[in-house]
Formats: C-alpha cells, structure tokens, sequence
C-alpha cells in the first residue's frame, strides 16, 4: 500500500526541505508538530473548502430541543478524525421546510422568550456555544432532520494517517509551511531567507487551491417548484 500522502511521508519530505535529517527520531518529532500545524491552519482559514462539507439526517426526540455536535456527528457517520465545527443549513426532511438559522438574542426577542418552553415543529436553529445546537420549539415527537455541516480535522497522530486534502495538494501545501516552520526554529539570516521563499511559495499556491476548492466553481441549485412557498423567510422578516 503506497504511503504517499500519510503523516510519515509529509514529515519526512518536510524534514528533507528543512534539511532535518528524517531518520532521526527527534527531528521527525518536530516535523510532525509543523506538519499538523500546517494542516491545521490551512483547514481553519474560514473558506468554504469544499472537503470539509459533510451532509447527513439526525432525528430528534420529543422534550428535547439542545443537541451536542458530537450527538449529531455520530448520527450523520462523521468520521472520528474530524468534528463538527458549524451547523451551516438544516431542513425538516418530512415536509421539506427549511429550519432558519437565527443568534441566540435574536431568537429570545423574536420569540419574547424561549423559556416558556412551547413545543411543536422545529422552525428555527441556533448555534449554543462551540459545540452543542438549540431548536426552537423544542420537538414535541421525533423528527428527521437533513443537515449540513461543516468539519474541522483533528491533528494526526499514526503514521499512516492522511490529511483530508486533495491528495495532489498534499505535499504542495503542507510541506513548504511545516519546512518553513522546522526553519524558523533554527534561526539565522540564511535559514531566515530560505523559510520566507517557501512561505511565499505556500502563498502562491493557496491561492490556487483556494480557486480551486474554496469557492462555487460556478455550481448553482435550480429552483425547485413550491420553493418560494416553503422558504420560511420568503415575505417574512424573522430572523433575518
């Protein structure tokens, strides 16, 4: 089986960028650092990448209207090597309804209070903290519901674990920043020099993979007959 693109080889080629030497174990230890550093930070610069979409169904249960994400996550298949960072769409798959997105405060003023506690069908979704979801009203039964998500890597730790890139942008992204990274922690003008002409490199081709995978790619959805009237904010202006 080819390790192409695993944990190893991109701690190895960053070692060998670096002129680390990839053999030995401290070395490779730092190269690991950068490596997950760099994967990381180029999975958490807030574009739409389109890698880390993920969609899925989750049900609720009736009397209960908070939801953690790692609830959701297991329900939608997540794998364990990512997480749910943000809940971008959710729809009632019954009836084909959107469920609005709304803030905390503005869900509490446009509702006066939450706390009186009605129940019902969900129309509304709020995002609670970093990592739990809040419907509004709370379920009165079960209902299944189609998400969207997006997810946020946990750093790697086995060998043979890949970076949930593109694999041909694998070593053209993460290694020049972990090299660059190996660099700076040795010091001098000349390895200063050599850290900023890959960062630069880097640059240049995030650019391109932003291009090519943070953005629409000129990708639409046609309306689909009865939109309009079940668009819940269509003439409405909760929430908005």
């Amino acid at each position: 089986m080819s390790t192409s693109g695993t944990f190893l080889d991109l701690k190895e080629w960053a070692c060998r960028t670096a002129r680390f030497d990839a053999t030995d174990t401290t070395d490779l230890a730092l190269a690991g650092q950068a490596v997950n550093d760099a994967y990381m930070s180029i999975c958490s610069t807030g574009d739409p990448w389109r890698f880390l979409l993920q969609e899925g169904q989750w049900t609720t249960t009736a009397g209960d209207d908070v939801y953690t994400f790692d609830t959701i996550a297991t329900a939608m298949g997540v794998s364990t090597s990512h997480r749910i960072d943000e809940i971008l769409a959710l729809t009632d798959d019954v009836n084909g309804d959107w469920i609005n997105a709304s803030s905390w405060n503005a869900t509490e003023r446009s509702t006066l209070s939450t706390q009186d506690d009605p129940t019902g069908r969900p129309f509304v979704f709020t995002q609670w903290g970093n990592d739990r979801v809040r419907l509004y009203p709370t379920p009165d039964e079960t209902y299944t519901l189609g998400c969207l998500v997006r997810l946020t890597p946990q750093e790697m730790s086995s060998a043979t674990d890949a970076p949930h890139i593109p694999f041909a942008w694998r070593r053209r992204l993460i290694v020049p920043f972990a090299a660059a990274t190996l660099l700076r922690t040795e010091g001098g003008l000349e390895t200063a020099s050599e850290a900023e002409r890959l960062l630069g490199r880097f640059d240049d081709d995030m650019t391109r993979f932003r291009t090519a995978y943070g953005t629409n790619n000129k990708t639409f959805n046609l309306e689909s007959p009865g939109f309009r009237e079940k668009n819940p904010i269509a003439g409405e202006d909760w929430f908005r």
